[in-house]
């Protein structure tokens, strides 16, 4: 339990529809969704356990899942923000409710991470797809432009001067996306109101997008590139573009062990050992990914009904 405060904080994981994955050797139809393994890998690496988070469920099953974990995390990953039970549906609850729990003076974390970080402003947008400008920025890995007032965020305020060196100077942070925010577009939508630009890059084309950012009032925070990726992602297609180097797992671990210490503030926690237990990623095996010629090295993928059965969860007692 955390009555004052968690030390060993529960992660929930936004799983996403497997329909980008299907043409890539994965059998069409067997799966509902899935979550990159290198997510899992990496708050795992800062001391937190992980929920994974299903798409397609009603409101009251995400009320459940924000009451019941300390903090969630929105992956990146290849689907549309609009589809009907798919994750941006799922994400618009879950934000929806960690606006309400940090209303109430709850502190409950979100992190987003390149689609994950478009979701939440395209939501505090209003859900308008216009929002997203098209980005060539794949598999390239570059250094951060720090934009001013950076020093005094919540999410760069305590880095070390080595991280930010790092962060400023080096390759280290891996850009796979084909769309991205703008500053003109953070401006022309009102989210320089409610979110601080921390850092922006130019693409291929010398567009420039925004980076990173922070929530105003919560604790919000996206990142356009994969700090995941520099430590549990080996795929040869992409070997060249993802910066394995000691200091780029430093960073790595610098933004694991900022959310996961983001999460230890919360005190949300499940009902029992038993719901808790039931509810882990540890319930699942990750698939070799990469073996089938993924993109990924590894993967948890989800038939939600017959993962259920196969652990003995009853409907009632799985959030």
């Amino acid at each position: 339990m955390c009555e004052s405060g968690c030390t060993m904080p529960i992660i929930g994981i936004l799983s996403q529809e497997t329909i980008s994955l299907e043409s890539r050797n994965l059998p069409k139809g067997l799966y509902r969704s899935y979550i990159a393994a290198s997510y899992v890998k990496f708050v795992e690496s800062a001391g937190a356990r992980v929920v994974p988070i299903w798409i397609g469920r009603d409101r009251e099953y995400y009320r459940q899942v924000v009451k019941k974990t300390n903090g969630i995390l929105f992956p990146g990953g290849a689907t549309w923000f609009h589809e009907e039970k798919g994750y941006g549906e799922a994400g618009g609850f879950i934000y929806e409710m960690a606006v309400e729990e940090n209303k109430a003076g709850k502190h409950f974390p979100l992190l987003g991470i390149c689609l994950g970080m478009e979701l939440m402003l395209y939501l505090e947008a209003k859900r308008d797809q216009q929002l997203q400008s098209d980005c060539d920025s794949f598999r390239v890995s570059l250094p951060l432009h720090f934009v001013e007032g950076y020093q005094k965020s919540k999410l760069f305020s305590n880095a070390s001067d080595d991280i930010i060196d790092i962060l400023s100077t080096k390759d280290v942070t891996l850009n796979s996306h084909r769309f991205c925010i703008t500053p003109e577009k953070f401006t022309e939508y009102s989210l320089h109101e409610s979110f601080q630009c921390l850092s922006t890059n130019t693409d291929l084309n010398g567009l420039v997008f925004i980076s990173s950012y922070e929530s105003i009032k919560y604790p919000f925070y996206g990142l356009q590139f994969h700090p995941e990726k520099n430590a549990f992602e080996f795929v040869a297609s992409q070997a060249g573009y993802v910066n394995h180097s000691k200091e780029a797992v430093a960073v790595t671990q610098y933004f694991a062990n900022f959310f996961v210490d983001q999460a230890r503030e919360n005190k949300n926690s499940f009902s029992s050992v038993d719901e808790e237990d039931r509810n882990l990623i540890y319930n699942y095996n990750p698939l070799f990914y990469s073996l089938l010629g993924g993109n990924m090295q590894q993967i948890y993928v989800f038939n939600e009904e017959e993962n259920r059965k196969e652990i003995n969860i009853e409907k009632e007692e799985n959030i």
